[in-house]
This record gives C-alpha cells, structure tokens and sequence, in this order.
C-alpha cells in the first residue's frame, strides 16, 4: 500500500523537475557566454574587414600620388637627357638657369603633395630647385642619395624622411637618377613630399581608435597619423610579423604595438609598382568598445531570464511536491479500487455460471448442475417459462416485452438481464444470452444459451459509477489547481518581460540596433508566452469554474466590434487583407461583460486574419436575426475546414495545421477559450466553413438579459458550439 504521511525527501519527479532548472540555467548562462564570445569574435572580424577595405583603397591612393610624382620626375629625367651632359660639371651649368627653375616651378605646381622639385649633383649640393630663384648651393649630401651613387637603379628611390632645414617639417624625397650618354652617374632628380601631407589626409579617413602609416618595404616609418615623432624616420622591429606580411604581398595579424605600445589588429598592403607599404591599424580596445556593452547587456538579460527561470522552477517544484502527497492519498483509493477491478476481472473470465436449453414454447428443457451452487435444483425448472421464475416487478415490464418479441422473431439474444426470485430468498440479478435452435430443415425448436448471475456485478458497476464521480472530482480539482497559479506563473514573467521592456526603451543607456534586436525578439517571445499562459489560465478557471464575469449592462455591440477592428488594423494591413464591417442600424444595447466580449471577438478576428492568404477579406458583421438575439458574425475568405478540422479547432490545443510544417503559429486555445467565454453569457457558437473557401463563425448572444443573469450563466448551455461544413 501507499504511504501517505507525505514523503521524507524529494521525489523522482521533484528531482527531476529541479534537475531541470538547472539545466535550463545553464543553458541560458551557456548561450549567453557563447553569444557573447561570438559578438567578440564578429566584432573582431568586422573591423577587420573595415581597415582591410580601407587599406586597399589607400595603398591605391598612395600609388596613385606617388606615381603622379614619378611622372614629373620622369619629365625632368628627359629634359637632362636633351641637354646632352656627359660630367657634373656640364650638368650643372645646363641645368642651373632660370629656364630650368621656372619649368621645375610649373611642374611642382601640378602636385599639391609635393613641397619641392629639385636636382641634386654627384656632390650632394643642390644644383635647382622650384624654390626661390636664384638657387642657393645647399649641401644635402646627408641625405641617402648615395643609394644612386652606389647602385646603377633606373627606378625611383623613396628617402627616410628628416626635418626639412628650410621649414623645419618632417619630409622625404622620392628620387630618380640622373645618368649620363654611357650611364656615368651625373646626380640625382628629387621631390620633396612633406609627411604632414599624408597624415592630414588620413586624419580625415581614419577610423576611431586606429592608425594609418606608410612604410618603407624594408619597414622605415614614411608618415603616420597619429603622428609618432619618436618613430618616424626609424625601422619596425625585426621581430615584427609585419616583414613576413608584406613578403607574401599583404594580410592582416595581431600586433602588440611596436610603435605606440599599443594591442591592435593591422592590415598590411604593400603598393604594386613602388616600395612603399600602406598598413592600416585599429587598437583592440577601440574594436571591442561595442562589444563590451553588448556583453554587458547580454549577461544582464541572461541574470534575469536565468533567476525568472529559478523562481519559475522553484514554485513548480513546490507545487509539484504538494500535488506528489495529494497523489500518495489518492494512490490509497486507488488500490482499493484496484482490488474491486481485479475481482470484477475473474467473474469476466468465467463464460457461465450454468447452462440451458428451452423448447420451441420457450419452457425448459435442460439446466446444468451448475445451478446447484446457487442453491437451486435443475429438476425444479424444467417445463417452466423464464417468466413464471422472474421477480413480480413493474418496472420490468417493457424489457420483458421487448424480450419476447425478439424471441417470437426467433432473433438470438445477448445478456438479457432480469430479476428473479426462488422461494423465500432474495432476488438475484441473472444475465442470460440464447441462440436459436432449427432443425436441418429449418423448424424451429428452441434456444440453447447460457446464464450468469450478475448480482455482485451490477453492484459492483454502482461502485465504478461512484469511483467515477470521484475522479471527475479529482479532475476539477486539477483545473482548480491551475486557475491558482495564475500568480505563481505570472510574476517571473512579468520580470521578464519589465526587464526586456525598460532596455529596449533605454533607460539604461543606448544601444547597439543588433541589441535592440536581440530585446525584441527577448520581449516579443515573453509576450507571446504570456499570453499562451493567460489563455491556459482563462480555459482552467473555466472548467474549474472560478471564472467570474463582471457583466455591465448597456454595452454597445457596435462599440465593441468597432475597438476590435481598430486592434486588428495594423496586422490585417500587414498582411494584404481588406477588413471591413457591416453593422445593421438601431441595434439594442446588451449586458455582457465587455472584457471577455472583446476577447472573444479578437480571437475570431485573429484567426480569420491568420488563415486568409494576402488579397483576401475579412468582414465583420453585427445583426439582430430574432428580437432576443444578437449576432456577432466574422467572415473570411481564407483556408476554410472540413467537419473533421473544425471538431479538432474546437477541442483545447487543437492544430488543425499539425506537424512540423505548421504554417501558422497557434496553440489552439483561441476557439475553445471563446467558445466557453460565449457559454458563460448564456451564448453559442455556429461556424459554417468550406475547404478552399473560407470561413463564417457567427456567435450569438441573448439581447435581453439582466447582470445577475450573466454573472450566474453556467458553464453547461443548452446551445453548445454547432459546426457545419459544405
């Protein structure tokens, strides 16, 4: 037997249930650590992609300015070549005029980027320039122009840049050698770029918390914004994974801050045609400053869905520990009745209790010596009629009637049960089934059957019928039991929902749009669940009658459909449906409970517009068919129902789209809710539907009534929900 002082630790159940909240936490704090980490690994690769893009188009800009330059370098290149020099001497007096200042003059003049245009001798000293007239002999052998004079290079040379001695700026020059008929070294043809140039340029493109430089290929600082005046003119370390990118023609790495000894991501692109490399970087502090908000919201949003889910699992487990003693008690009934099915089981097994035979007058001819258990001779029966044996009582006069008359149509019989009484004992209770008995052929000679004496059955089946009044009871105890957790339901949601509500509003400081989408989804999904709940809620007070209507008399019926198409406006609209309404003039004023009546409209409502295609149409009509009713009509052109699906639709949890391809969202809810709503105003239901062609729910609610009569409306009308289907 069950014990039923309660148990003395907690049950598999309980245990399970806790085991599950556990795991739902953690599953929560998992995601969120995993969303997390995911948002890191985006953001990283996002400003990744950014300096990369980035680079690219200005190694091409870099490219592009450099090659302006090397044009005009080339001009000047030509016109040492006319002059036809064969010594320095000969390229000094050639090239040291006025002539020769004003063309360097007008050609520094088609490049902003260039400070100076020049020509520098095998000596070092500056032999023009398109500086001020006339020339000054300004040494400039510190340079490193000896790369010309020790290196045969028809190519252009990038110098490392130096303060200027004329302003004082950082420069560099870009460089062609100047060769005479047989190759003889003559000099070198320079332009002067001032590094300010490129970082004022980049200052303007440069992304927040990044850098952009120009280097040398062999890793000399050119120019950089932020300006870093300790490095500039100087090499990279030689550690630097920059020299392996820029040998394998550009990428991006990880670097610890070998100039400004800051953690960034840089992006290497080397320049097609010059030796320079373009690297663009971004500090990591700088690329994650977006995503150690969203962090930081996502692990909040995660605390609190973590603790509404542990004071959700916490009230069920203690509900579920409650209803675990309720169901120790019952199991105590349970055994007894148990014990009751196990002895109405054997009297099942047993065919018989005795055997006979009657002649074609229906009197005995055989009875088995079976019935001496029951304290009867078999002698004592033959030549008798069952009726001459059966209790005199009234009320069994229409089942003996109808008794002969399938014996006289010689029809076989099956558990025929009747009263009988022998002598002085009490009445038994006999069940008899016969078969007609023909002769080869076809006279009828009698009945062959068996009988049972069914006494303690039929008794026992009282006692099924009160077990059964019982469970009922056990039921509505159940339906009871849900319609009290409304509280215990709602309070870790509503936190949920709070939370969800006041981020997306701000209140906490500005977000991110990915976050804000995240809180949608957070906020719509907690909606959703608890209006799931309340329908759930709404159907349990139902049945277990605790849902009170709080009627008001003189409700406009117009009003009313008028609010709930406001409601359904935006979502028809959405959709591509036309919602319209019909209401007939002068209709009267009802009592109902405007609350609920509005709910069950809506739920109509929601459902026409949620199976009607786009293009479609949904009217609403109100109409007085009788002059004690009001009708409330919802028509659409939508998916329609067979007869079957509507039965199912009006069964809680009904999907009449199952399966995992549901079209439609839903938990079927909607109709039985609005169905019992409907009953609870002394209403019903009619819903008229064609496969393919739409459906027309009409509710129909007494016009006349007083508040007492609405708020007393029990849960059983006469009118149930009706349903049809061409």
């Amino acid at each position: 037997m069950h014990e039923v002082d309660g148990p003395k630790r907690r049950s598999a159940p309980s245990r399970r249930l806790a085991l599950a909240g556990v795991i739902l936490v953690g599953v929560t704090v998992i995601a969120a650590g995993l969303a997390i980490w995911d948002r890191r690994e985006e953001a990283i690769a996002s400003y990744r992609r950014e300096i990369t893009n980035l680079g690219t188009v200005l190694a091409e800009q870099t490219a592009r300015s450099v090659q302006a330059v090397d044009v005009v370098l080339s001009e000047v290149q030509a016109k040492v070549s006319v002059a036809d020099t064969v010594d320095p001497d000969e390229l000094d007096r050639a090239m040291g005029t006025d002539e020769v200042h004003r063309f360097l003059v007008s050609r520094r003049e088609t490049l902003p980027q260039a400070e100076a245009i020049g020509l520098v001798g095998a000596d070092g000293r500056l032999i023009n320039s398109s500086r001020i007239w006339s020339t000054q002999r300004i040494d400039l052998s510190d340079r490193d122009f000896t790369h010309f004079r020790d290196h045969d290079d028809a190519g252009i040379f990038i110098g490392a840049p130096r303060p200027d001695r004329v302003t004082g700026a950082w420069t560099f020059f870009v460089g062609r050698r100047a060769t005479g008929p047989h190759g003889e070294f003559l000099g070198v043809l320079i332009a002067l770029i001032e590094v300010r140039y490129f970082e004022e340029f980049h200052e303007a493109i440069s992304p927040r918390g990044g850098s952009i430089a120009i280097f040398r290929s062999d890793g000399t600082l050119i120019a950089r914004y932020p300006h870093a005046e300790t490095m500039t003119g100087k090499k990279l370390a030689s550690v630097s994974p920059w020299y392996k990118m820029v040998a394998s023609g550009g990428g991006s790495y990880r670097t610890p801050g070998y100039v400004d000894g800051m953690a960034r991501v840089a992006s290497v692109h080397p320049l097609r045609d010059y030796p320079l490399v373009v690297t663009v970087t971004i500090s990591e502090d700088a690329a994650l400053a977006d995503w150690w908000w969203q962090s930081i919201m996502i692990a909040i949003t995660a605390l609190c869905a973590a603790v509404g889910f542990a004071l959700l699992f916490w009230a069920l487990a203690a509900r579920s520990r409650r209803l675990e003693q309720q169901t120790a008690e019952l199991a105590a009934t349970a055994d007894a009745l148990r014990d009751s099915e196990t002895r109405f089981r054997d009297f099942a097994r047993t065919s018989s209790d005795w055997f006979w035979e009657t002649d074609e007058q229906h009197r005995f001819t055989y009875v088995s010596d079976e019935i001496r258990s029951f304290g009867q001779d078999p002698s004592d029966r033959i030549g008798r009629k069952r009726s001459e044996l059966a209790a005199d009582r009234a009320e069994d006069m229409r089942l003996w009637k109808g008794h002969y008359a399938a014996l006289d149509r010689h029809e076989p019989f099956r558990n025929f049960v009747y009263a009988r009484k022998v002598g002085e004992g009490p009445e038994r209770l006999v069940s008899i089934s016969g078969n007609p008995i023909f002769d080869p052929s076809g006279r009828f000679l009698g009945y062959r059957g068996t009988t049972r004496d069914v006494t303690e059955e039929i008794l026992a089946e009282r006692g099924l019928r009160e077990a059964k009044t019982a469970a009922e009871a056990a039921n509505r105890a159940k339906s009871q039991f849900l319609a009290n957790m409304s509280h215990e339901l709602r309070t870790p949601l509503n936190a949920v929902l709070g939370f969800s509500e006041m981020l997306a509003q701000r209140l906490v400081g500005p977000l991110a749009d990915k976050q804000l989408e995240y809180i949608d989804i957070i906020y719509r999904s907690g909606r959703h669940l608890h209006d799931i709940i309340n329908d759930i809620l709404d159907l349990a007070k139902v049945d277990a009658g605790k849902l009170d209507l709080n009627p008001e008399d003189g409700v406009d019926p117009c009003a009313i459909v008028d609010a709930c198409v406001a409601l359904m406006r935006e979502r028809a609209d959405a959709g591509g449906l036309r919602l319209s309404i019909d209401v007939k003039p002068d209709l009267p004023l009802i009592v109902a409970d405007e609350v609920r009546l509005k709910q069950i409209l809506l739920n109509l409502l929601s459902n026409a517009v949620k199976f009607t295609e786009p293009g479609g149409s949904v009217v609403v009509t109100v109409r007085q068919p009788a002059p004690e009713t009001i009708a409330f009509e919802v028509r659409d052109t939508g998916l329609g129902m067979s007869e079957a699906e509507i039965k199912i639709a009006l069964e809680p949890f009904g999907q009449v789209d199952a399966g995992f391809s549901r079209g439609h969202e839903g938990t079927g809810l909607g109709l039985p809710l609005a169905s019992r709503l409907a009953e609870l105003h002394g209403g019903w239901f009619h819903i008229d539907s064609k496969k393919g062609q739409g459906t027309t729910v009409t509710l129909t609610l007494p016009a006349r009534r007083t508040p007492s009569d609405v708020s007393t409306a029990a849960p059983a009308i006469v009118h149930r929900s009706e349903v049809s289907a061409a």
